[in-house]
């Protein structure tokens, strides 16, 4: 009986692969009906993505508010947007990652999105087609404490399963983390943290400069140097994007900010 030489049978073990290298993410933030601080998390990603000079084109879904292309077009190269209830509406979303090859595309999902995700991601074969250029998905839930947060992500992890990353964001202008019960106390919390899920704490900003920095258009690093802002909340606009980076981080290859 021949034996297998060393070289073979290592050769035997080492089967080629045909999974592509990752070579970046799409990230996707998505929340319930409105409300939670799904586009401040868009909003303050594109500002650290755009500060860190980090290759990243970014979408606006959300054709009701679209605070991302409001806050984020000024600074280049832009927000396109994204009609994602119109038939083709989020082929250019895919297109790109093969034209323009970027580290991050970050997309802004509309409210209550995870009702017709579904539908899109199969129109368009995201998945797969993700895979194949070398993008891994990160799916961003933005919590509020309302039972509708919950039902949202649940959607979410039901049709994503382990095809996607899960980062978790508690929005604690709702309250401090531990006041998010219904997410705190469900099933879905124990299945995303079973799938690998991160948690993040989004920081509060003040009611007053965050209306503000709204009411001006800015993004948040123009506050910081804004005549309209005074030393002490340029200094408190400041502290918040620390804290936010700082806490972000825990999340930097989900989010691709490595």
């Amino acid at each position: 009986m021949a034996v297998k030489s060393k070289s073979s049978a290592d050769s035997a073990k080492q089967k080629p692969t045909n999974q592509p290298k990752t070579v970046g993410r799409l990230v996707l933030v998505t929340g319930d009906k409105g409300g939670t601080g799904k586009s401040v998390v868009a909003r303050i990603l594109l500002d650290i993505y755009r500060h860190r000079n980090i290759n990243c084109i970014a979408y606006e879904c959300d054709q009701s508010n679209p605070q991302l292309y409001r806050h984020y077009n000024k600074v280049q190269p832009g927000v396109s947007g994204l009609k994602l209830n119109q038939r083709g509406g989020a082929d250019a979303l895919q297109d790109d990652l093969k034209r323009l090859s970027p580290k991050v595309s970050l997309v802004d999902l509309p409210a209550g999105a995870a009702e017709y995700f579904e539908s899109v991601a199969k129109d368009i074969f995201l998945f797969q087609n993700a895979q194949r250029l070398g993008y891994r998905i990160t799916m961003v839930s933005v919590l509020g404490r309302v039972k509708d947060s919950v039902l949202q992500l649940k959607r979410l992890v039901d049709f994503c399963g382990d095809r996607v990353d899960y980062v978790v964001v508690k929005n604690l202008y709702w309250g401090d983390e531990h006041k998010f019960t219904r997410y705190n106390n469900s099933k879905v919390k124990q299945s995303v943290e079973e799938l690998g899920a991160i948690e993040l704490l989004l920081p509060e900003l003040y009611d007053d400069i965050f209306d503000l920095i709204d009411s001006k258009d800015l993004t948040f690093r123009e506050a910081l140097e804004h005549e309209d802002f005074s030393l002490s909340n340029q200094s408190r606009v400041y502290g918040w994007i620390d804290a936010v980076e700082s806490e972000f981080a825990k999340a930097a290859v989900q989010l691709g900010l490595e």
